[in-house]
């Protein structure tokens, strides 16, 4: 019997999906950005690896509101240090790096939330 393996560009296993990631149980957060444009942080374990899912975009007098989220591993106030990006309804794997222990996040639209699980 053979196994086919996923891997990231650093060579670690991956989920073929993220929908098929194995979280740790209660290990669960709901990351909130009351306003955009500000840096908001998660503390984490360092070397883990995660799974994001952006709640989808709300419908407000028939206008949907972009809530992507972005993160980082320095303040995102700037371009440059924008990892990794999750658009809503999505998920998305965020493999922090060993001695990193804080997350940082924001929404592209005031309110935006989604939840932030550790991987096996």
């Amino acid at each position: 019997m053979s196994e086919v393996y996923l891997s990231d560009n650093d060579g670690r296993r991956v989920p073929p999906h993220p929908n098929a990631s194995n979280p740790v149980a209660a290990s669960g957060v709901t990351l909130t950005d009351a306003a955009t444009g500000g840096d908001e942080t998660q503390t984490v374990v360092g070397g883990a690896t995660y799974a994001f899912t952006c709640r989808p975009a709300p419908v407000a007098g028939g206008n949907a509101t972009d809530i992507t989220f972005e993160f980082g591993i320095l303040a995102i106030t700037t371009a440059a240090n924008i990892i990794w990006v999750c658009p809503p309804g999505e998920t998305i794997i965020i493999q922090m790096p060993q001695n990193e222990t804080t997350l940082h996040y924001q929404s592209l639209a005031n309110g935006g939330s989604g939840f932030l699980r550790r991987l096996k």
